[in-house]
């Protein structure tokens, strides 16, 4: 489907930018962290040409122990990084190929479904022409009859029962010798609450109200166990009826072509299942890598620029050229330079530092939301292999949008629930004028070898690849083919 095609091209491509930004992002990193050791080295410099500064010895030995810290750490980073970069690679290449395998089969099974259609609008009007198919189609209307005359009288007893009940159930003595069961079998009392009761119901009256509010309450339950009856007796008919169609298929050959489609159909359950798979890894190397790349304090490379700040921050550099003011040699004030320039360049990589991490965390949180929409498309059933949209311009664009985040997520759900269909019934509309091929809706996930399931958006029930025409003049697929 080119709407779901679009959704998973776009989230991909997310993830495409957010690894590009990862890589920058890591390079400006170690670039900032090895600004600040040719700090520390310009300030070993200064240390050995500065003779006179009492602390040069001990100060030498503190920053090359930072450095050496902050050294071990961006190596250590950038090992376990590269190794989950190579992880995420492997699972995302696994996850387009899921995406694609899962296409291929939904591809698979629409090709089968428009052969069996074909097949359908060759066969079903020699059937409904045939004596068994109109004599069954006669008996058919004439159980419906009875059962619509059955359920009738039922739900108008129902509705008496529900009017003349109630001056009874208002009568609090009746209602309270009812419960007990004064009068049955199932009363149980002693003989001073016998002799109390008895008073009671020869006050109110109660042996001949509760024959008639037992009658009441009976004949409804008679008549909807009446009206049942003639449903299941209509059913049953319908069955009959299902299986003159379904033998007029066979007969034309449908038999092949749906032993196919029950195959394609497990495959493209599987396909789904290895999907669903897929998309859990990589979520999984997502978490790990947004616990790897903490901001703050969880940073490695934080700890490594912290180690290094805290070192070379205790020589501040105004100190720095009053020293070197005090010498007549020019080898101090050029160090103090350079470190001077070093700065400047260094502020200006941890303002891109900072802006690469807000970039990425935004991307991040873009992607996550066109996910969150994908998935929430194949669990409506939108990746039915039979829908359609009538406003994919409008998805790319608001997929766009999102992309560049002058679009909320929340809007491509809106687009995509008002552009979906189902594909129209054929152009004869079917034995009745009733519609054609009904294509049911959602994926093969969850639902054993041929059969569709409902997944609750939208559009129909789901059954299993053979039927029938149906006994309700529409042509279907899914038990009531």
């Amino acid at each position: 489907m080119d709407a779901l095609r679009e959704i998973e091209n776009a989230a991909n491509l997310a993830r495409s930018q957010e690894a590009e930004l990862d890589a920058t992002f890591r390079s400006a990193s170690e670039d900032l962290a090895r600004m600040r050791g040719e700090r520390a080295g310009l300030l070993r410099q200064f240390a050995q040409v500065r003779l006179d500064l009492l602390q040069k010895d001990g100060l030498v030995k503190e920053l090359d122990a930072a450095e050496r810290g902050a050294v071990d750490l961006i190596n250590e980073a950038r090992a376990a990084l590269d190794r989950l970069a190579a992880r995420q690679a492997e699972a995302q290449t696994g996850h387009l190929q899921a995406e694609a395998d899962r296409h291929a089969r939904a591809d698979e099974v629409t090709k089968l479904l428009s052969s069996l259609e074909e097949l359908q609008s060759r066969v079903e009007p020699q059937v409904r022409g045939t004596p068994a198919w109109i004599a069954q189609k006669g008996a058919i209307d004439r159980s419906e009859k009875v059962w619509g005359a059955a359920d009738k009288k039922a739900s108008q007893a129902e509705s008496d029962r529900a009017t003349k009940g109630k001056p009874y159930e208002g009568d609090a003595l009746f209602i309270y010798l009812w419960r007990r069961g004064f009068g049955t079998d199932q009363y149980r009392a002693n003989p001073l609450v016998r002799y109390v009761d008895g008073k009671i119901a020869d006050l109110v009256g109660f042996a001949a109200a509760r024959v008639n509010y037992a009658m009441l309450n009976e004949i409804p339950l008679r008549l909807r166990e009446h009206a049942d009856r003639c449903h299941a007796d209509f059913e049953s008919e319908r069955g009959k009826l299902v299986a003159i169609e379904q033998d007029g298929l066979k007969q034309a050959g449908s038999e092949p072509i749906e032993a196919k489609l029950v195959t394609a159909r497990a495959a493209l359950a599987e396909a789904d299942n290895r999907l669903t798979q897929a998309d859990a890894a990589v979520k999984a190397l997502d978490q790990e890598r947004a616990k790897l790349q903490g901001e703050g304090q969880e940073s490695t490379y934080q700890k490594a620029l912290d180690i290094m700040t805290e070192a070379d921050s205790r020589m501040p550099l105004q100190e720095l050229h009053h020293l070197a003011a005090q010498t007549r040699s020019s080898e101090d004030e050029a160090i103090v330079t350079q470190i001077e320039t070093l700065d400047r360049r260094a502020a200006a990589t941890e303002k891109q530092v900072a802006d690469l991490r807000q970039q990425s965390v935004e991307l991040a949180r873009r992607r996550t939301e066109i996910e969150a929409q994908r998935e929430a498309f194949r669990r409506r059933g939108y990746d039915n292999p039979m829908g359609q949209f009538s406003n994919g311009q409008v998805i790319g664009n608001v997929l766009a949008g999102i992309l560049q985040g002058v679009v909320q997520g929340a809007v491509l759900g809106q687009v995509v629930q008002g552009g979906y269909s189902q594909r129209a019934p054929r152009a004869d509309g079917g034995f009745g004028g009733q519609g054609g091929f009904t294509f049911p809706s959602g994926s093969a996930t969850d639902a054993p070898p041929g059969v569709w399931i409902d997944r609750g958006q939208p559009g129909g029930n789901w059954g299993p690849p053979s039927g029938g025409f149906g006994g309700d003049d529409t042509f279907k697929t899914g038990g009531t083919f």
